[in-house]
């Protein structure tokens, strides 16, 4: 018996036109880090991809909808780094593990994290979409949390407010890095590793 599946032309054009996309989007994002924000037009992508502008509008409409889908692509990369984290029966030692995880896609997804957190393109503003987005991304940290209150180890009951708590601290270091403000890697990563030390410590109950 024949048990080959067949891809049908209508799957394989939508096939293709996945892999498309997310090769304009790679192409966006390796202009955006290597040149900024203001370097990401739809016609510096296309030379870039070799095509005509025709097909990124077809495909994203405008700017503001490749930014969105850079943002969107950023989110999963995110995810995919904190589910990437082996799980440790240390709370505390899991949770320093996944500050370590953001610190890392800061460094190596710089381009998309400023387009996340960094307001690299003022014509995109965040949508109900992307801001879902965003919470999925966190939410292996936002279920370590829950678990932590749950056990008693943070006397904070609302886990989307321990997140942002711990989250607000980590993202103004690296944003002040990416600024320029702290003008050296390791000094910037030694103020980063001590914030999470101090949180982890501050939140978690020191009996713990």
């Amino acid at each position: 018996m024949n048990n080959r599946t067949v891809t049908t032309y209508p799957n394989a054009k939508l096939q293709h036109t996945e892999i498309l996309k997310l090769n304009i989007i790679e192409a966006a994002a390796s202009i955006l880090q290597e040149y900024g924000p203001e370097a990401v037009t739809i016609r510096r992508v296309s030379e870039k991809m070799e095509c005509p502008t025709k097909i990124i509008y077809n495909l994203f409409g405008s700017k503001e909808g490749l930014a969105k889908q850079l943002f969107l692509e950023g989110c999963k990369l995110l995810a995919a780094a904190f589910q990437s984290i082996p799980e440790q029966a240390d709370l505390k030692l899991y949770l320093s593990d996944l500050g370590q995880a953001y610190w890392d896609f800061s460094r190596n997804h710089t381009s998309y994290y400023m387009v996340m957190f960094g307001g690299a393109f003022s014509e995109f503003k965040p949508e109900e979409e992307s801001l879902q987005a965003i919470v999925t991304a966190l939410q292996q940290v936002i279920i370590i949390i829950t678990k932590a209150i749950e056990q008693g180890l943070i006397s904070e009951k609302d886990p989307l407010l321990v997140v942002n708590l711990i989250w607000a601290p980590l993202h103004g270091t690296i944003h002040l890095y990416l600024g320029g403000h702290i003008q050296h890697e390791a000094a910037a990563k030694i103020i980063y590793d001590k914030s999470v030390s101090n949180l982890t410590h501050t939140l978690m109950r020191s009996d713990s």
